[in-house]
């Protein structure tokens, strides 16, 4: 590329002047296909002398599959345009991880340290604990590499990626795997996705995230809290998010089991990390109590939601709402749902008790519908 600069009078870009043409190489290497993308990322709308580059590469590295050209025009340190034209070859390369077959394009996500990205979604793998009945949600799930692994032993796998380019990748790479009747993709922000699949009652086994550095939003951490998956398994690429999100489970009721690090990254100060988190029943050091709801005296439909989370769900839905037990068991009542022997009842048959208001009692009413208790 140097060489097809100078032999043209191609100028480099200069960052602090915003003038120059070429402003980055990029390299894309399948580890185990050898197949290479290259891709040349240039401050203009259309690039000068683009057959004499792809004669140029194609004589010093004949095993180039494709090239490339992505427009940059905009200020700032990014890396890649939004667009990418083929130069030469369909744009994409091929690669196998895990086993499994995936196609490459300059933008799509892939782990260019392949053999430390096998043990990592390996370990991801096998800390979802999978027996091959249960429905497994991966947000941020980028071509589908741990959404497929994770599929091979799931009964259902569901990908969710923010980037409409992207999100016909993992489909494709399903379809080549023989995994499409397993998996199911959704274009969508994961914490609107989130948030979604926890208000249709969605209710994964696991569920996976794999974030950018900025880790994962207070609304998928609130909609993770609402799914109650038994098992999260969060894979990390910054120790100091991961710190933050992780105290955030925790507190939604998650017990920390498991926490490993991968360097992918050698000779940096980076690191991937995958935890394992499962609610409280599942961790080692736990008593296991039977308890029979008859002699408890409390019904299935009592049992789906505590009094903090009815009262919880009005608050967040009503612009903070307040309500009592006192007016949740009357709501609770009118609407055919038994309560404990004595709950909540006057201390005197005679003695009087403040009624639910009515947009209280509809606030509850809601709840109670959202918690499939009504």
């Amino acid at each position: 590329v140097l060489a097809w600069m100078e032999q043209y009078h191609i100028r480099a870009y200069d960052e602090q002047t915003h003038t120059g043409y070429i402003r980055h190489i990029y390299i894309r290497f399948g580890a185990e296909s050898g197949q290479i993308l290259v891709c040349i990322v240039a401050n203009c709308a259309q690039l000068p002398k683009k057959k004499q580059l792809v004669a140029a590469l194609l004589a010093a590295e004949p095993g180039i599959t494709t090239i490339v050209f992505s427009p940059n025009t905009k200020k700032g340190n990014t890396v890649l345009g939004t667009e990418f034209h083929p130069l030469y070859g369909d744009g994409t390369i091929t690669d196998t991880l895990c086993g499994l077959q995936f196609r490459l394009s300059a933008p799509a996500f892939y782990q260019v340290n392949h053999a430390q990205a096998e043990r990592l979604y390996e370990k991801a793998v096998q800390l979802a604990g999978l027996t091959g009945n249960e429905t497994v949600l991966d947000l941020y799930c980028g071509t589908g590499t741990i959404t497929l692994c994770l599929a091979r032993h799931a009964k259902k796998t569901i990908g969710v990626e923010i980037v409409p380019q992207a999100i016909e990748d993992p489909k494709d790479h399903a379809g080549y795997n023989g995994l499409a009747d397993k998996t199911e993709f959704y274009c969508m922000d994961a914490g609107q996705a989130a948030q979604m699949f926890a208000a249709r009652g969605e209710r994964p086994d696991v569920i996976v995230v794999d974030p950018p550095r900025k880790g994962v939003s207070s609304d998928v951490i609130e909609a993770i809290s609402a799914m109650a998956p038994q098992r999260v398994v969060y894979v990390s690429c910054d120790p100091a998010t991961l710190a933050r999100d992780l105290k955030l489970l925790t507190a939604a009721g998650y017990t920390l089991q498991t926490v490993e690090a991968f360097d992918l990254f050698p000779r940096c100060a980076h690191v991937e990390t995958v935890c394992l988190l499962s609610k409280l029943h599942e961790a080692k050091h736990h008593v296991n109590v039977k308890l029979d709801m008859d002699e408890m005296d409390i019904t299935s439909a009592e049992s789906k939601a505590t009094y903090e989370e009815i009262k919880k769900y009005v608050a967040e839905h009503n612009d903070g709402m307040k309500v009592t037990n006192l007016y949740i068991a009357q709501v609770k009542k009118k609407c055919g749902i038994i309560e404990r022997e004595n709950y909540n009842k006057p201390k005197s048959e005679d003695e009087m008790q403040p009624q639910c208001p009515k947009d209280k009692e509809k606030a509850i009413e809601d709840a109670l519908r959202y918690f499939q208790m009504k």
